[in-house]
C-alpha cells in the first residue's frame, strides 16, 4: 500500500508538470502568419532608386573673401535641362554683381490700430522694393559644379569680376567708347561749321536782293548806231525836210531807218 501510494504521488505530479510545460512552453506561443507574396505587375513601372544628393562646393557655402582688385559671386540653378540650369545659375550670379555695385532699397511701412475698448488690435505691413541698374562688363567664371538626383539638374557657378585696371575688358570697351564719342563730336563741329557757312552764304544772296530792289533796275542805254556810208538817203526835193533830217542824224543814239515800199 505505501509503495502504490508513493507511485501514485509521483505520476500525479508528472501529469501536474506536463500540464505546466503546456501551459507555458514554447508550444503555446502565438505563432505569426506569414505575410502575403504579392506579385508584381509584369508592366509595373519601376520605382527610382533613392540617391543621395551631394554635398554644395566649398566656394558655394563659403564664398573667397573679396579683394581691392575683385570680387565674387555664386549663385545655384535647377531645372531638368542642364543648359538652363547653368543659365539660371550664370544669371543669378551676375545679378548679384551688378547689385554690388550699386543697389537701391524702397522701404514702405504702414501701421494701423484699433481700439475697441477692452481690446486693442495693431497691425504692420512693411513692403521692400530693391532694384538696380549696372553695365556688367569682364565677369570671369571661376568654377561650377553641377548634380544629378535622376530627375533635376543643379548647376553651382562661381563668378568673380576684376576691378579697377584689371578689368581689361571693361577698359576696352571704355576706350572704344571714348574713340567713337571723338568721333561723332569731330563730326558734328563739321556739320555745324558747314551749316553756318551755308547760312551765311544765304544771308549775303538775301542782303544783295534786298540792296538791288533798293536801287531799282538800271536803265538801258541803246548804243548809237553809226550811219554808214553806203546808206542812201531818199534823194527828196524838199529843203526844210533835208535840213531837219541833218540835224537828226547828228545827235547821240539816232537811228536810221529805210522802208521800202513797192
Amino acid at each position: 500500500m505505501k509503495y502504490s501510494r508513493i507511485v501514485a504521488a509521483v505520476a500525479v505530479a508528472l501529469s501536474v508538470n506536463s500540464v505546466q510545460a503546456g501551459w507555458f512552453g514554447k508550444d503555446d506561443e502565438p505563432k505569426v502568419a506569414p505575410a502575403p507574396v504579392v506579385k508584381e505587375h509584369p508592366y509595373a513601372m519601376k520605382k527610382a532608386e533613392p540617391v543621395a544628393l551631394p554635398s554644395a562646393p566649398e566656394w558655394f557655402v563659403k564664398l573667397p573673401e573679396d579683394t581691392a582688385d575683385m570680387v565674387f559671386a555664386a549663385a545655384v540653378g535647377v531645372s531638368v535641362d542642364e543648359q538652363m540650369a547653368y543659365d539660371k545659375a550664370r544669371v543669378q550670379a551676375e545679378r548679384k554683381l551688378v547689385e554690388m555695385q550699386g543697389a537701391r532699397i524702397d522701404t514702405l511701412t504702414k501701421s494701423h490700430r484699433t481700439d475697441t475698448g477692452d481690446t486693442l488690435v495693431e497691425s504692420t505691413s512693411v513692403t521692400i522694393q530693391k532694384s538696380a541698374t549696372g553695365e556688367l562688363a569682364g565677369a570671369q567664371r571661376v568654377d561650377s559644379r553641377v548634380t544629378f538626383d535622376g530627375r533635376q539638374y543643379r548647376v553651382y557657378v562661381l563668378l568673380r569680376l576684376p576691378l579697377g585696371t584689371n578689368n581689361v575688358l571693361r577698359t576696352e570697351k571704355q576706350t572704344a567708347q571714348t574713340r567713337k564719342e571723338a568721333e561723332l563730336r569731330g563730326a558734328r563741329a563739321h556739320q555745324e561749321l558747314e551749316q553756318k557757312r551755308e547760312a551765311d552764304a544765304r544771308a549775303a544772296e538775301a542782303a544783295d536782293v534786298k540792296l538791288r530792289t533798293e536801287i531799282g533796275p538800271k536803265p538801258v542805254v541803246t548804243p548809237a548806231v553809226p550811219v554808214s556810208s553806203e546808206l542812201k538817203l531818199l534823194d527828196v526835193d524838199n529843203a526844210e525836210y533835208r535840213k531837219k533830217r541833218e540835224e537828226a542824224l547828228v545827235k547821240p543814239g539816232a537811228v536810221v531807218g529805210q522802208i521800202t515800199v513797192q
